[in-house]
């Protein structure tokens, strides 16, 4: 202990030394103060132009600056009354508690965190210089204030010039794409261009509206208010007042507006409704769809951009208004339903109201599915005393990078009946990161296998959320979280709404133009790569006729089949178990069943066998629905795969290839690969920030399994009739590991 002793003191001692000759002097503390006071003026500027309330700039930038006072203040007294706390702590248990928190503030996001002590430094060390206090210190003081002086404004200047960068893309994904046979493009004109209607335009509204000029002198049609406070029951004192103000309306009196867009002629045209998300209420995100508007209506539809901007994100939420959003659709169809029928109104006669389309973005494509749900019923599920009376022709659904589950009727997952359904999504969308319209997708319900409906998705690598909409742009949260967001890896908006334009059009050309030569896009998008911009893609489809064999969620047993009597059994699998199917945070709540191999030291054959119920009656097109994992398959008998000594190994950006063979009753045996129908993509990894601990907090994981549907006819393994299969066996001789999610295996009718 003696020498423990000795060498403590001798420690202390050296340590007082460099303290007094280093120990900052009074000018550092007005370089302390002015660092933090200027950091401090940075930032109530920029959440000044942040806020974006509505009221003005005159408005935001003092609001911010009267908060930056009053929260500084508060924070010091905080600080102070922490600071006098420590003062009777010994002196090394108060500076562990100081680094401590310092160290926390320093490894969380956001940067601001950061910012703040290296602004505080700089300021220090350059007081230190104008004072003239550096002339006269010891060398040891000079060296180390020219050192944090140096190394904390190089620090800044690197975050500043990170933040005000686009990011990286040092995970884009550069496939070889390889198919075994290319499908031929679709005979069938681009439904991306222009057809040969003139497009008029006009708008309608309440023709009073105190915050958008284009609904109040601007309307060709005046339209009534709707009375939507038995939705908002306790949405009372001063938020509904400061929100009554806002808009000059309370939600006793929503205006009914819209920008429309038309064809010239006497029609009648199939009518399309399209509503925005959640966005700032005070930057009106119903303007964003212009591009569809002119498209659709130059090829024979009338398109009506919804404003429900006064449900929006802003000055005293709204609570619960996720249900009013599909409400409101309705209550348009309404004005739709009456003016075809009114002489002297400019749509009357013009309007096919037996071919509806209900579209929407965001918490809009959520609205879509809602209103499909609401009008088929007569009661608001959550609260019966609200009639409903609708009974619209609603024949298909359009969900662009939808939310799903905000809303539940009456506490359950929505499920939509017999409509057709598409749900566009972006793998980099960083608003909406999971694919929830493919949940949606799922419950999608037909109950005529010979009905016209089908179901459609597409998942794209580098689209983001915003850029469907042109007001919304290319960053998917507001400011200043927008600049942490990693931009560069993604397509410019023109190209992503290539991909909006393209499938929006062909689904409703073929939902209610009736043009079926357009369902193969929705199979296999690689018919319609020519209209797409390029990048990777990966699409799912079922339509009416499907008939399940094995869609693993009828019960425990790994061998059974959802059509009774049917068998399953596998060989040399290394991974073989029904679960939920992950999303990138949580799961999809049913089952799908997980398969993996890894042949890298074995000459065993992994399979994957159906035996179909001997009665069995289905159509002649087998489909299979697939998503890779970015699980590694251990080799067969080991509980774990070996990592080969590198830790955090990428998969290998490659697609995944296998044998499907299919067998007769009487034996005989024909096989293809896979690749033969379509190319099975990885995962697509994205990076949606700028600092990898952002994702990692943020957003959990780098990807989620995406589902591809492969559709093979039975024509094609020399089976003429479909009642002469008897077994399905996915052989796994290709790719030498992987481990899969089956999700459905069935058959259709075809188109």
């Amino acid at each position: 202990m003696g020498l423990l002793k000795r060498w403590w003191v001798g420690f202390r001692d050296w340590w007082l030394r460099v303290w007094a000759k280093i120990t900052p002097g009074p000018e550092t503390k007005r370089g302390v103060f002015w660092g933090a006071a200027v950091a401090a003026l940075v930032a109530a500027v920029f959440g000044g132009l942040d806020l974006k309330s509505g009221f003005g700039l005159w408005i935001d930038l003092p609001f911010a600056f009267l908060v930056a006072i009053l929260g500084i203040a508060l924070i010091s007294l905080l600080t102070a009354l922490v600071l006098s706390l420590l003062r009777v702590l010994p002196r090394f248990l108060s500076g562990v508690v100081i680094g401590a928190c310092l160290f926390i503030s320093m490894i969380l996001p956001p940067s601001g965190y950061v910012f703040v002590p290296l602004a505080i430094f700089f300021g220090a060390a350059l007081a230190t210089v104008l004072s003239g206090g550096l002339r006269t210190a010891h060398l040891s003081k000079k060296i180390l204030t020219t050192f944090l002086g140096f190394a904390s404004l190089a620090a800044i200047v690197t975050l500043l010039v990170i933040l005000a960068g686009n990011g990286v893309d040092e995970d884009g994904l550069k496939l070889q794409m390889k198919s075994e046979r290319e499908p031929a493009p679709l005979p069938a004109p681009n439904p991306s261009d222009f057809g040969p209607y003139t497009v008029k335009t006009l708008f309608y509204g309440s023709g009073s509206d105190l915050r958008r000029a284009e609904f109040r002198s601007e309307v060709s049609i005046k339209t009534p208010t709707v009375d939507a406070s038995p939705f908002f029951k306790d949405f009372k004192g001063w938020k509904e007042k400061l929100r009554r103000r806002y808009w000059g309306f309370g939600v006793d009196k929503f205006p009914l507006n819209a920008r429309v867009w038309y064809p010239a002629g006497a029609g009648p045209f199939p009518l399309a409704l399209i509503v925005h998300g959640n966005h700032d209420m005070a930057e009106f995100s119903d303007p964003g769809y212009e591009y569809l508007g002119e498209l659709l209506a130059s090829r024979g539809f009338i398109l009506a951009s919804i404003d429900e901007n006064f449900l929006n994100s802003g000055i005293a939420e709204l609570p619960k208004e996720q249900a009013v959003r599909g409400w409101m659709l309705l209550e348009h169809l309404k004005l739709w339903r009456k003016w075809n029928g009114a002489a002297g109104n400019p749509f009357a006669g013009k309007v096919d109201l037996s071919n509806i389309a209900l579209m929407g973005h965001s918490r809009g494509g959520e609205a879509a599915a809602t209103a499909a749900l609401f009008n088929r019923l007569s009661f608001y599920p959550d609260d019966a005393t609200i009639p409903f009376a609708y009974g619209f022709d609603i024949k298909s659904i359009v969900a662009i990078a939808p939310a799903d589950g905000q809303y539940k009727p009456a506490g359950a997952p929505r499920t939509v009946e017999n409509v057709s359904y598409l749900t566009l999504q972006g793998a980099n969308d960083g608003d909406v990161s999971s694919f929830m319209g493919s949940s949606q997708f799922d419950r999608v319900k037909f109950t005529d296998e010979h009905g016209p409906w089908f179901k459609a998705e597409i998942y794209a690598y580098r689209a983001n959320h915003g850029q469907f909409n042109t007001v919304w742009g290319n960053t998917d949260a507001g400011e200043p979280v927008s600049r942490y967001l990693n931009l560069k890896p993604l397509l410019s908006g023109e190209e992503q709404r290539r991909i909006s334009k393209t499938y929006i059009s062909a689904f409703l050309e073929a939902t209610l133009h009736g043009k079926r030569e357009y369902l193969p896009l929705f199979q296999d998008y690689r018919v319609g790569r020519a209209w797409l911009p390029a990048t990777y893609y990966m699409n799912r489809y079922l339509g009416a006729s499907y008939k399940p064999l094995a869609d693993f969620g009828e019960d425990a047993d790994v061998t059974s089949t959802t059509a009774k009597g049917g068998h399953i059994s596998a060989q040399n699998l290394a991974v073989w178990r029904e679960g939920r199917i992950p999303t990138r945070s949580e799961n999809r709540g049913y089952n799908g069943v997980f398969v993996g191999w890894n042949r890298a030291h074995s000459e065993k054959m992994p399979s994957y066998e159906i035996t179909l119920p001997a009665d069995m009656t289905h159509g002649p097109m087998l489909v299979l629905s697939l998503a890779v994992t970015d699980d590694k398959a251990p080799e067969l008998g080991k509980a774990k795969p070996d990592s080969g000594g590198k830790k955090n190994e990428k998969p290998k950006d490659e697609p995944t290839d296998f044998t499907v063979e299919l067998e007769t009753a009487n034996g005989v045996k024909t096989a293809l690969p896979l690749s033969g129908f379509g190319t099975l993509l990885p995962p697509f990894r994205v990076r949606f920030t700028k600092f990898q601990m952002l994702d990692d907090y943020a957003y959990k994981k780098p990807d989620e399994p995406i589902f591809q549907t492969f559709d093979l006819p039975l024509k094609d393994f020399g089976i003429g009739e479909p009642e002469q299969l008897r077994t399905v066996r996915l052989r796994f001789d290709k790719t030498v590991e992987r481990v899969l999610i089956l999700s459905q295996i069935g058959f259709e009718n075809g188109f």
